[in-house]
């Protein structure tokens, strides 16, 4: 963390200009809020949660924790594939998962008012899938078949 005189001290990068003015730099950094750069550029922390409020923009490391107890191998976070979903898509849009898995996607799809179509070709993650579906709330009717595979 930088000392609070070295920002007002410190020039912006040649052909740059600070977004920010230099005391609330300052106060940033005393917050904790300032990632200094290996060049010695501050730049502002955003975490996930902050997100939630209107124009700010996510940044690319997302931290989210996988299920302690998946009832799939691969099952991912719901608040991870609620975001993708929030993010990609309108309510009414279509959510196209092709490899379903434990359903996550498509449960957050169902939860956000995305119609949705999951594809998998393991029996397992069907079945997976079929409970997670059954147990999500306010879920409409779903069909799941199980494709073959196609033969050369």
């Amino acid at each position: 963390m930088a000392n609070d005189m070295m920002l007002f001290w410190m020039h912006p990068p040649r052909g740059r200009h600070w977004r920010s003015d230099p005391a609330e730099l300052s106060r940033l950094d005393q917050l904790g809020s300032i990632e200094w750069s290996g060049t010695g550029n501050p730049r502002k922390k955003i975490y996930a949660d902050d997100v939630a409020q209107a124009g700010k923009k996510r940044q690319d490391i997302w931290s989210f924790k996988d299920p302690p107890y998946p009832s799939y191998p691969t099952e991912k976070n719901l608040p991870l594939l609620e975001t993708i979903v929030l993010a990609s898509s309108n309510p009414g849009d279509l959510v196209l998962d092709c490899f379903a898995g434990s359903g996550t996607a498509l449960v957050a799809a169902e939860k956000h008012g995305r119609r949705w179509i999951g594809v998998d070709s393991s029996s397992l993650a069907i079945k997976a899938t079929r409970r997670r579906l059954a147990a999500s709330e306010g879920c409409r009717a779903y069909v799941l078949l199980k494709g073959e595979p196609a033969s050369r």
